[in-house]
């Protein structure tokens, strides 16, 4: 039985940036799934979050890495578009009002919900406190 797990900017961050404190723990936690044949699913919102972020810590040319880095993820990585109504249920998370919990992080707990995905590949702990197990 095939096991999914949600990758979060924080992990795409770690894993592209060499100068990131996670970095080499980024890589052997992306081979390790990929020996156990886990499929990773992440969204267009993690990946507009995560290029931002690479580009405005990193520059430009490490964001272009970054998407060369993408197309080796090939079929490891199921990119899901987020859907209105994952949107709407990411605001019950959201009026929470947990310190630095941004709107992505809500809309990203309400998909894993929909897609019943309960452990997030991250290095970032608000995904244990919405109540998933975590990965890094």
């Amino acid at each position: 039985m095939t096991q999914y797990f949600f990758v979060d900017t924080s992990f795409f961050k770690a894993y592209t940036d060499v100068k990131d404190d996670f970095h080499t723990q980024a890589l052997q936690t992306f081979q390790k799934l990929k020996g156990a044949k886990a499929q990773l699913v992440t969204s267009n919102f993690i990946l507009d979050e995560s290029f931002t972020v690479i580009r405005s810590k990193r520059g430009l040319e490490v964001a272009k890495q970054f998407k060369k880095i993408l197309e080796q993820f090939d079929a490891d990585l199921k990119i899901m578009r987020v859907l209105v109504t994952d949107e709407a249920a990411a605001w019950e998370y959201f009026i929470k009002d947990w310190s630095k919990l941004s709107f992505t992080d809500c809309v990203s707990f309400a998909m894993m919900k929909r897609l019943d995905i309960r452990t997030a590949v991250s290095f970032d702990n608000h995904f244990e406190r919405a109540g998933y197990k975590l990965i890094s």
